[in-house]
């Protein structure tokens, strides 16, 4: 009798922690597979617009900046998350690379040192956690200089793809981006 009740410990402790693991919101206040009710059920604010599989916000707050925010949808499925920032009349190609700094900074701190590349004028670092992959994307591309913070789905297509970041490791002291 004995055996058993510290197995049935054994196993709510396992369930437990299981169900508390799913809970935790992949970006923001949601999670991958959430549908467009539910991510705006999580976010504060109301969307700009929903069009195409696409949930937009505006000036959404982000490291002291007020940036743009997509969700984009497959379906009724969360599949990725972008935040965006790019140069207009108030904002100056030194504002842009002063965020590039300050996230691949915080992401860094966060999740490791991520990996960097280049293609064509872009450039990117890229930080993947067992559930996500994170791209800081900054470029000078149509309308002047742009910087975009992807959050993609690693789990939604039933594949693992690449191997997490062997560096990254959850920090409690900082804020989720």
């Amino acid at each position: 009798m004995h055996n058993v009740r510290q197995y049935l410990t054994l196993l709510l402790l396992l369930t437990t922690s299981l169900l508390r693991a799913q809970s935790t919101p992949d970006v923001r206040q949601v999670r991958w597979g959430f549908s467009p009710k539910q991510v705006k059920e999580a976010e504060a604010r109301k969307p700009t617009s929903f069009r195409d599989e696409k949930l937009v916000y505006s000036r959404v707050p982000l490291a002291d900046r007020n940036v743009g925010l997509d969700y984009t949808f497959n379906g009724d499925s969360l599949l990725s998350a972008s935040y965006y920032y790019y140069t207009t009349q108030s904002v100056t190609k030194a504002d842009v690379l002063a965020a590039q700094t300050d996230l691949k900074t915080l992401l860094d701190e966060k999740y490791g040192p991520g990996k960097a590349y280049a293609v064509g004028e872009a450039n990117t670092v890229r930080w993947l956690t067992p559930r996500t992959q994170i791209n800081l994307t900054l470029g000078n591309v149509d309308r002047g200089w742009s910087l975009e913070l992807t959050y993609l789905c690693r789990v939604c297509s039933g594949t693992a793809g690449p191997q997490p970041n062997a560096n990254w490791k959850p920090r409690k002291d900082i804020k989720d981006l």
